[in-house]
């Protein structure tokens, strides 16, 4: 019998193949820099978000980091700040090469007390460990340094570890900061893993030297600095360096929040130490700061603070932020960094056109005064300046600017140039396309450096001036201040002279005025000031007004009138000449108090008239009709306003306005035609009116339709 004999296959292992991690640590070169930031003492709010290597900040706002190994240190630029550890130092390197065992530690005693700190260097010839498989990965070993002082017990102060894997020399450092001893420090580094002692871990680890460090220790006094110290690696050459602090802390009123933007009840004149962004402040802290400013050659009390506490409450007030959101936000702001010497009246000429300012230096005061709205100063007429002489000049067409490229560093680009284009139809319509450039100093906004540009424009387009010579009778104003002048020359009427006397409320003028009912007697008062006061009646020469002026006016002041209908020029003063013989010639712009509420807001209102003799009179449109209409669009009922009006002589082209249910005027296009509609209008009372222009670009007055009530 024959057994059958039965087996199967064997199976065959599979063969792994050892893997070897690259090296994962490297040795480092740490870079450091040291950064004089600017003149003390700043407000500083750094933080890993505002600070900068090549535009990349160090942290973001999840608290992420940017960049590996990166420290930095912040003093404020006072007069007893701290050093910065290290930066400069004296430095004595002292070479051990001892391998670092776990059963014993590296001890070494330290006498020379004069040490700021010690900078330990330790080695690892390689690191890495061959697993069971063969693959070779990294390798970690904890240490720990301990100072003990003055023979007392040790301190741990750093612990750390070496995690990963290198098969060259990779090399570390660790600043031990010392504490004040009078005979010594013992230094002790324990090696907290354990020694593998096996043939396929490369784990040896050497005290390699040890640096004395005695710091230099400069504070740099009333210095802001910047230390920065990061991984060189991570770089290809040294990266610039920048960031945003808040920056001089200057003095504000001490009644004023510089957060909040806020002044609380009646400011004393005391101020305090805080950080602003308010231009006003900025520009008074340059005046009379002895370190940075004029401070050793005018004090405070040759400045005109009240004017500058006035001058800061308008840059703080808030405007629209142009965004359409309705989002306000502060007139003016100032984000200046001065980074060289300059002459000194350049740069308060420079800080004052912040808040669009002037300064001048008269009667042992620097006067400064902004372009904001203000009160009447002083008035003017021809029976009180020289010779009754009066003269008026305007620039020439090329001058009249109608856009503007408006200079402005944009800080979502690290506050790079940007430029920020402004343009004024009615200008570029009437004088076509004429560029200026404008740079704004410390606009960081794009809605700020808009509001320049238009300021600009509307204050270039009122181009006319006035000059003329006074004695010294009467007042002589600063420039940047508000003057009127009523000139019965130019105005066609008798609107101004002298007074013979005051009673009460009853004034008699030298001459029967052109004043009625409901218009304004303007006086020059004894305390220099120009005070108007509505006219209750007149009777010939006698003028009752409503109240009785603030102060009794004398015989001999001046007197203007100014009314609905026909306006006092005002003027802002320019310059103020001394002619050397007791006179004074004043030279004013043309001042428009509308404009600013069109830069802020672009509202338009209209001027009121300085003259009532017709340059070439143009008549206003007649027979003004609304009428409407009804039509079908996609299915719903649409009702059109359409206004018309009979063609006017010598007219080429027609502005137009409407208005519903006495609500703001709406402006029409300016047209050649005889009329314009309004679509998809509602029901309401309607109003229109129309005024013709002619080829001289004069216009008429305005012509108005009877109300209508439409239904929409």
């Amino acid at each position: 019998m024959i057994n059958e004999i039965k087996g199967h296959k064997g199976g065959g292992g599979s063969g792994h193949t050892p893997v070897e991690s690259p090296d994962s640590i490297q040795s480092m070169a740490i870079a450091k820099i040291l950064l004089a930031l600017g003149e003390g003492e700043w407000a500083g709010g750094l933080d890993g978000t505002n600070i900068f290597l090549d535009g990349t900040p160090l942290t973001n706002e999840d608290g992420s980091s940017n960049f590996e190994g990166v420290s930095w240190e912040f003093r404020p630029g006072t007069q007893s700040q701290e050093y910065i550890k290290g930066v400069p130092a004296v430095e004595n390197e002292i070479t051990i090469g001892t391998e670092l065992k776990s059963s014993a530690p590296w001890v070494r005693a330290v006498n020379n007390t004069q040490l700021s700190a010690v900078r330990l260097r330790f080695g690892w010839p390689a690191l890495q460990q061959q697993k069971d498989n063969g693959d070779v990965n990294g390798y970690k070993i904890e240490y720990a340094i301990d100072v003990a002082t003055d023979g007392g017990a040790y301190r741990e102060v750093l612990k750390s570890a070496v995690d990963g894997k290198t098969t060259t020399l990779y090399e570390r450092s660790h600043r031990i900061d010392l504490p004040t001893a009078t005979t010594g420090w013992q230094l002790r580094v324990r090696r907290l893993t354990a020694n593998a002692n096996s043939g396929r871990i490369a784990d040896t680890m050497n005290v390699e030297a040890y640096t004395e460090v005695i710091d230099a220790k400069l504070r740099y006094p009333n210095t802001a600095l910047l230390y920065v110290e990061f991984n060189a690696k991570q770089f290809q050459n040294i990266p610039k360096v920048t960031c945003r602090p808040k920056m001089m802390i200057v003095r504000v009123p001490d009644n004023y929040d510089p957060v909040t933007r806020q002044y609380s009840g009646v400011w004393t004149g005391g101020f305090k130490w805080a950080w602003t962004d308010n231009p006003a402040w900025v520009f008074y802290d340059i005046l009379i700061s002895d370190r940075y400013g004029l401070g050793q050659r005018i004090d405070s009390t040759q400045v005109d603070e009240s004017e500058l506490y006035r001058i800061a409450q308008y840059c703080d007030q808030l405007v629209p932020d142009g965004r359409g959101g309705g989002g306000m936000e502060p007139r003016f702001k100032c984000d200046v960094y001065i980074q060289s010497r300059e002459d000194a009246w350049t740069v308060l000429t420079d800080f004052a056109a912040i808040f669009r300012g002037m300064t001048c230096y008269g009667q042992n005061q620097i006067v400064t005064l902004a372009d904001m709205p203000r009160d009447l100063d002083y008035t003017y007429n021809r029976t009180n300046v020289i010779n009754g002489k009066i003269t008026y000049s305007a620039s020439s067409e090329r001058t009249r600017y109608t856009t503007a490229m408006v200079g402005w560093s944009d800080p979502a680009n690290h506050y790079a140039d940007a430029v920020e284009s402004v343009f004024e139809n009615a200008l570029v319509r009437r004088y076509g396309v004429n560029q200026t450039e404008i740079t704004a100093i410390g606009c960081t906004r794009q809605s700020e450096a808009n509001r320049r540009g238009r300021w600009a424009l509307l204050s270039n387009s009122q181009d006319r001036t006035v000059e003329f010579s006074v004695g010294l009778d009467g007042l002589i104003p600063f420039p940047g201040h508000i003057i009127g002048v009523a000139d019965q020359m130019l105005s066609g009427r008798v609107m101004g002279g002298r007074i013979s006397s005051v009673e009460g409320r009853n004034v008699r003028l030298d001459r029967e005025p052109d004043i009625k009912s409901g218009d304004r007697l303007i006086v020059n008062l004894p305390s220099g000031i120009s005070q108007a006061r509505t006219v209750q009646s007149v009777n010939g020469r006698l003028v009752t007004v409503t109240t009785s002026y603030s102060e009794t006016p004398q015989a001999e002041s001046v007197w203007a009138v100014d009314a609905d209908e026909l306006a006092v020029q005002l003027y802002r003063v320019v310059s103020v000449a001394d002619n050397n013989d007791n006179t004074y010639t004043i030279v004013g712009a043309y001042h428009d108090p509308d404009k600013y509420a069109r830069i802020d807001t672009g509202a338009r209102i209209d001027e009121r008239p300085i003259s009532v003799i017709p340059p070439g009179v143009q008549v206003a449109p007649e027979n003004v009709l609304i009428t409407s209409y009804s039509s079908i669009n996609q299915g719903i009922a649409v009702t059109t306003l359409r206004a018309t009006w009979n063609a006017v002589k010598n007219a080429i082209a027609y502005e137009a306005e409407w208005r519903k249910d006495n609500g703001n005027w709406v402006s029409v296009p300016r047209t050649s035609a005889l009329g314009f509609e309004v679509p998809n209008i509602y029901a309401g009372r309607y109003l229109v009116r129309v005024r013709a222009i002619n080829a001289s670009d004069i216009s008429s007055l305005w012509a108005t339709s009877l109300e209508t009530q439409l239904n929409g």
